[in-house]
């Protein structure tokens, strides 16, 4: 492993101050070893009190999916069984535990699973071209599908209801950064539905929201809708859970992004938050977005994040993946332990297996400064 110093080296000024033991990290099973991890945090007094189990991607759950779901278990996760053990070994430590999902991205381009959807077109979002082929991040469900909606609906139902010990759950909810989906069939006839209006015959480049009326109420209601839909996602677990919180993950800059751009991605966290959608954010700061940009884009939409009541409690996202590009996990922090950031509990984000251990050891860096 390499890590540089100046990495390892985080001041507690701004790293230190979520609270001793405040931090949460995410781990993804099979390929990290989930009973390890919980060891090493207990043995090595790792300031960890959340950790959030990744129990969904290429559409494989470690857990028996409803009957008829698109949705298939994991091979060796059939009865669902080691998923309530990681539970149970992970409240005997001391640790609060959220399950984990993308709901929309069901395929990444470091996957080393096989495409979901391949054979369900139906369920795929579309770019301008009318394919997903070109998205770099990798292949997004239509949230417009009605049939998407109730497999995520189903599945979290299912989560909730064989897995009451769970303390809450932790999404990811948006589109592509970089490619304007919203033209799949689904799409386009949630669109006309709503505002009589094919987004094929909008004019989307060259041309300002407010002057052009159609594309303005797309890209509204591209927002609006796409809260709708998480808000009904998000009742059918607080429904079957009893309550449990839900977090979801957020690029905090996109809060004060014009219209255009929020709408692409669809990531309103602001009218979220505002309105009970989610209980918290996971806020992300954009590092793709040149040297100065991320920080100010931060501070910008932080700012905004500040005028929500009552108070929120969020985490600050150390990220191992960006827009579908592995992240090196040191670097993130390195650079981001140069700019003067609020005193937020860290959300230690691991993508790939191989990240896992750099991930434990800046935890160990933020053991050490906290003490």
């Amino acid at each position: 492993m390499s890590i540089s110093i100046a990495a390892l080296a985080w001041s507690l000024a701004l790293f230190g101050q979520g609270g001793p033991g405040g931090h949460a990290l995410r781990v993804v099973p099979p390929e990290m070893d989930v009973s390890a991890t919980i060891r090493a945090i207990q043995s090595d007094g790792l300031p960890v009190e959340l950790l959030v189990i990744d129990v969904c991607r290429s559409g494989q759950a470690l857990f028996p999916p409803p009957e008829g779901s698109p949705f298939v278990a994991r091979s060796g996760f059939e009865s669902g069984a080691q998923l309530r053990e990681w539970i149970d070994e992970a409240h005997r430590a001391g640790l609060r535990v959220y399950a984990g999902m993308n709901l929309l991205r069901w395929w990444g381009p470091e996957s080393t699973d096989p495409n979901p959807v391949e054979a369900r077109s139906d369920l795929v979002e579309l770019d301008t071209n009318l394919t997903c082929y070109g998205v770099e991040e990798g292949v997004f469900a239509s949230p417009w599908s009605r049939a998407v909606q109730d497999a995520l609906r189903g599945l979290l139902t299912k989560l909730a209801t064989d897995y009451p010990d769970l303390d809450g759950l932790y999404v990811e909810w948006r589109l592509s950064m970089t490619s304007c989906l919203g033209y799949s069939d689904a799409a386009r006839a949630a669109a006309i539905r709503a505002l009589s209006i094919d987004p094929v015959d909008v004019r989307l480049f060259g041309i300002e929201p407010d002057d052009s009326p159609p594309l303005k109420a797309w890209f509204e209601w591209r927002l609006s809708s796409f809260r709708e839909i998480l808000g009904e996602i998000r009742e059918a677990f607080r429904t079957a859970s009893g309550g449990k919180p839900m977090l979801s993950r957020a690029t905090c800059g996109a809060g004060a992004w014009k219209l255009r751009y929020r709408a692409i991605s669809a990531q309103d966290w602001l009218e979220w938050r505002f309105h009970s959608v989610v209980d918290d954010l996971v806020l992300e700061i954009d590092l793709t977005r040149g040297v100065n940009t991320p920080i100010n884009e931060f501070r910008a939409g932080y700012r905004l994040y500040e005028t929500i009541q009552p108070p929120g409690h969020p985490y600050l996202l150390v990220p191992g993946e960006l827009q579908g590009k592995r992240v090196s996990l040191p670097e993130a922090a390195e650079r981001m332990d140069k700019w003067p950031l609020p005193p937020l509990p860290l959300f230690v984000d691991p993508s790939q297996a191989d990240q896992l251990e750099s991930a434990l050891a800046l935890l160990a860096v933020l053991r050490d400064n906290e003490r």
